[in-house]
């Protein structure tokens, strides 16, 4: 609750790799691109923060000599005018930070966003404070706590993300790439 009410979200991740068509990354047999490799993430954290469901979106991308999107910038809007600004790209390189801005203030989540070990809350009069989140090891073994948590209990899906959340993502990436004309050749 620091910092009151979201109402805006920005988050890029976004690197440069070397140029071969023929890898994951670029090529369309493989379902190369930005937004499934990388910009997922993006839209998933707006989905953490803003609901799995924007009632509109407009988007960008460069679609590069290969077929895929190699760089892509997305706004999504919610009820009540919330929005995410979200870039991606696996040809040009960006700070990999999000910030939260609310009613009563803002949080830069520092590089890289998704599993940050630190925090800038920023609130107006105040003095900013940076707050340090440490986590063992790389961060992913949260994410394996919780599958085996989930087995244990018998569970199918977890309570922290749903399977409706998973497929609201899923749908929302294909009408994105759906306003781009962007097919791969197995569709």
């Amino acid at each position: 609750g620091a910092v009151g009410d979201v109402r805006l979200v920005k988050a890029d991740l976004c690197f440069r790799a070397g140029w071969n068509p023929q890898s994951r990354l670029l090529n369309p047999a493989l379902g190369g691109g930005a937004l499934l490799d990388v910009g997922v993430y993006t839209v998933a954290w707006a989905s953490m923060l803003l609901g799995p469901k924007p009632v509109k979106m407009a988007g960008l991308a460069h679609i590069g000599e290969t077929g895929v999107d190699e760089q892509a910038a997305m706004v999504l809007q919610y009820e009540q005018g919330r929005l995410a600004v979200l870039c991606c790209a696996v040809r040009t390189s960006a700070p990999h930070e999000s910030l939260i801005v609310g009613t009563e203030g803002s949080l830069r989540v520092h590089h890289p966003f998704w599993h940050a070990s630190r925090v800038t809350l920023a609130q107006p009069g105040k003095p900013e404070q940076v707050l340090d989140l440490p986590y063992e090891h790389n961060g992913y073994q949260y994410e394996a706590a919780e599958v085996m948590r989930c087995m244990r209990e018998g569970r199918t899906e977890s309570d922290v993300i749903s399977l409706d959340e998973t497929v609201s993502i899923a749908k929302l990436l294909d009408r994105i790439r759906g306003r781009w004309n962007l097919k791969y050749p197995m569709e």
